[in-house]
């Protein structure tokens, strides 16, 4: 097509991009909404959320994506280390911390680890999510469509002229389990951590995350759904009956049947009678039933679905495999590239809860010290305090293949012992000082045997390592005839 031919003017024809896109969209009726974050999230978020939870509830691909996240957002929880250079103030607060996050619910019903998982639930299902802490030193997890408030407030949060929260408004639900907006209540922030993903620097609020694919999610269900009926349309057998005065012999038949539903009774007209395993059309001598040729059950059917199912999981960046958790079609080098995309995503809720740990772990410190639970800070102020948390990193595929990796990483100073031990969760102060333990009982229990005995046995073998004499050299061709040793 050339321009100038007229043909840029009909309607439903792009004839290039950029700016003349605009233009031909908003000629054809379909101009785009311009408006902050915050005006578009007050007019669509709690459609959003509503749509959001009923996928929670009733799709279960839906709610397998969710959970599937939050077993590699959350997996064992987040563990607690204070390191600061008192043994004693570290100790202290790491256990107090963890007698503390066996049940800090305030309705007593959800240990610690219960709480993060939850929290990350209504993350990726709300878009945000609400903690309040109340005294005595709890926390109250808040509903997305709980945190609002009167007209003067926006979306319950209120804020000063720079955009930061003054005030947060939360409302509890009321009869038949709908919002009372009336009786909502005004916090500080002190009190109230709102947490979530804005996705513009004028968001004050967040929306589902995977709201991009709800339109997929629909044409997901519609497939599966036809998929089934050609199914079941398939499972019936379909008899032709040839007989003189057929369709209405055939009416009389399907009429007295009493046992089947009105709309399984045929009709002359029809010439059908529908019943349970089985479609019959009744014919006089000579008629003829031909069936319509249609691809029942689509032959591309599973690759159509596992196309769809990569673009649902794609806000998330969650491929394929995590949302079915099939790797047959995967090797270990696709896998690994595919978990660390999604890993890449995992790590932003990761850190808005962390955050949130961080500053409900503030709170309590202090008031822990002012109660007298805990000596005061070698820093003087808890805020200096240096801690972090040990949270659930990236999964090993192959965990042999992944410390070979490590090991080559630490020979090359390409990698601390510190961030392996991290890899697999946990702290390296702990691993060496637990591995220390382990190597001077091997070597005290090796002397008792040579001391009672005269025999010199291999310390190592008590530590669960392979004694000097007997470690293999990996670079040994397995292949090798001669039995030498091959680079």
């Amino acid at each position: 097509m050339k321009l100038g031919d007229g043909s840029e003017n009909r309607r439903g024809i792009y004839t290039s991009l950029g700016y003349r896109s605009v233009q031909v969209a908003e000629r054809e009726g379909r101009g785009a909404t311009a408006a902050s974050g915050e005006a578009h999230e007050r007019y669509d978020r709690d459609r959003l959320i509503a749509q959001s939870r009923q996928f929670y509830r009733d799709n279960p691909l839906y709610y397998g994506m969710i959970e599937r996240a939050i077993s590699y957002i959350v997996g064992d929880g987040f563990d607690l280390q204070v390191k600061t250079a008192d043994q004693t103030f570290n100790q202290s607060v790491e256990a107090r911390w963890r007698r503390y996050w066996r049940r800090p619910d305030v309705r007593g019903l959800l240990s610690g680890r219960r709480v993060e998982k939850m929290v990350c639930r209504e993350l990726l299902v709300a878009g945000d999510v609400g903690l309040l802490q109340v005294e005595p030193g709890l926390l109250q997890i808040i509903e997305s469509e709980q945190i609002t408030g009167p007209k003067a407030a926006r979306d319950g949060v209120v804020m000063n002229g720079a955009g930061r929260p003054t005030s947060f408004f939360i409302a509890p639900y009321g009869r038949g389990g709908r919002i009372d907006a009336a009786r909502a209540k005004s916090y500080q922030p002190e009190e109230f951590l709102l947490l979530g993903n804005p996705d513009r620097p004028s968001s004050t609020r967040s929306v589902p995350p995977c709201q991009a694919a709800f339109a997929m999610l629909h044409r997901v269900n519609d497939v599966c759904d036809s998929e089934a009926i050609a199914w079941q349309l398939l499972a019936r057998h379909a008899l032709l009956l040839t007989r003189e005065q057929g369709p209405e012999r055939g009416f009389v038949e399907s009429a007295a049947a009493a046992d089947k539903p009105a709309a399984a009774v045929g009709n002359p007209s029809a010439r059908v009678t529908e019943m349970d395993y089985a479609l019959i059309f009744h014919g006089e001598p000579g008629d003829k039933l031909e069936g319509v040729g249609r691809n029942i059950p689509g032959a591309n059917f599973a690759e159509s679905i596992r196309m769809f199912l990569r673009l649902l999981g794609l806000p998330l960046g969650q491929p394929l495999e995590i949302v079915l958790l099939d790797w047959t079609q995967s090797n270990y080098a696709q896998s690994r590239a595919v978990l660390q995309q999604a890993y890449q995503t995992y790590l932003g809720y990761q850190e808005v809860i962390e955050h949130a740990l961080d500053e409900h772990l503030s709170w309590q410190a202090e008031r822990w010290t002012r109660g007298q639970d805990l000596p005061p800070a070698p820093e003087g102020e808890w805020s200096d305090v240096p801690r972090f948390w040990i949270k659930p990193t990236f999964p090993w595929l192959d965990q042999l293949k992944e410390a070979e990796a490590y090991g080559v990483q630490l020979d090359r100073c390409l990698a601390t012992q510190g961030e392996v031990c991290k890899s697999r969760n946990r702290d390296r102060d702990e691993v060496v000082v637990g591995r220390e333990r382990e190597i001077r009982d091997a070597i005290a229990r090796a002397q008792a045997i040579k001391a009672e005995t005269g025999v010199e046995v291999p310390w190592e073998l008590f530590a669960g390592l392979e004694p000097p004499g007997q470690r293999r050299d990996k670079m040994v061709d397995a292949t090798a005839t001669d039995g030498r040793p091959r680079p």
